[in-house]
């Protein structure tokens, strides 16, 4: 068997801070639990699941960005044992060892804007400009609607997204509890893929009921409850993900489109688009729909956020 001397070495480039202070002293084995192109996902010792990504990619929670240029090719698979120490974490690869070390990587902190400054005619700006770059760039097949050439399939997928939508924005404006646990129901794990489409809307607002002053506080708490009562609805990747979210920790990209809006110099429509044209082109660049997906949920909750704040 390959020693660890003599493992491949791949360095962590950057990485949540929160993720690198928990590895300082983690000891013991893990499993890998998926396998992409780009991203290895890793369950801990702990059970507690993170991401492994090649040189390029974005930080975000619970994430390791390495300088591997992919993880294909590797002979990584799902179930391989993998060692974790302090200093590294080891993956038992069909072709020996592969060590990713961890010391002297940059360490990340997501830091959260605050709305609070912008009224409700910014908001409704934020939302329209917003709106208009997703429906100009995005992908379709998710919360935009089906694809031109469409499956029957798709177009029910597509057509229950827009309903869980509208159940769940009738039920956040009128303060029904019932009615929003309902609404997460019908979109959480909807969609295909490691993150369904239901999932990476309902991210987005998750993560604006985090801010300071936000009216959508009791979604948040619907959205919480319906976790730990169904953790099962959806995958593995999503329940971190929405779990994330909801204590004010997102992905860089998505994080910046919250910061563009939060400080724009002068308001217009035409100016905030330039100003968020960067980030949420980073944004759409994630997954199939999943960017789309995600800040279609951003342009509801900045809408919903601007109907709330009016009833306070």
């Amino acid at each position: 068997m390959t020693s660890l001397r003599t493992a491949t070495e791949l360095r962590a480039v950057s990485g949540d801070a929160a993720l690198i202070a928990h590895l300082r002293a983690l000891r013991g084995q893990g499993v890998v639990e998926g396998v992409f192109h780009r991203t290895v996902n890793v369950l801990t010792p702990g059970d507690k699941l993170i991401a492994l990504t090649a040189r390029g990619g974005g930080d975000a929670p619970r994430t390791l960005v390495t300088d591997a240029d992919s993880w294909s090719d590797r002979g990584i698979s799902a179930s391989q044992t993998v060692e974790f120490a302090p200093g590294g974490i080891t993956i038992r690869a069909a072709r020996g060892r592969l060590r990713v070390r961890t010391e002297g990587a940059d360490e990340w902190h997501p830091i959260l804007p605050s709305l609070t400054a912008l009224g409700p005619g910014e908001l409704a700006t934020a939302a329209s400009a917003l709106d208009r770059l997703i429906r100009a760039h995005g992908s379709r097949g998710g919360m935009l609607g089906p694809t031109p050439a469409a499956s029957p399939m798709e177009v029910a997928v597509t057509r229950a997204l827009a309903d869980g939508r509208d159940v769940l924005t009738r039920a956040i404006r009128s303060g029904d509890d019932a009615g929003m646990r309902g609404g997460v129901l019908a979109l959480l794990g909807l969609g295909p893929g490691l993150t369904p489409a239901g999932d990476d809307f309902l991210t987005a607002s998750a993560l604006l009921s985090s801010l300071p002053g936000s009216g959508l506080g009791p979604f948040g708490r619907a959205l919480r409850d319906v976790l730990l009562d169904r953790p099962g609805r959806t995958t593995r990747l999503s329940l971190a993900t929405l779990d994330e979210a909801l204590t004010g920790r997102a992905g860089a990209s998505l994080l910046d489109v919250l910061h563009a809006l939060a400080r724009p110099d002068r308001w217009g429509e035409v100016h905030v688009t330039q100003s968020i044209r960067a980030p949420v082109r980073r944004v759409l660049a994630i997954g199939h729909t999943s960017g789309t997906d995600i800040l279609s949920g951003l342009v509801t909750g900045l809408r919903l956020e601007k109907e709330l704040r009016g009833s306070l």
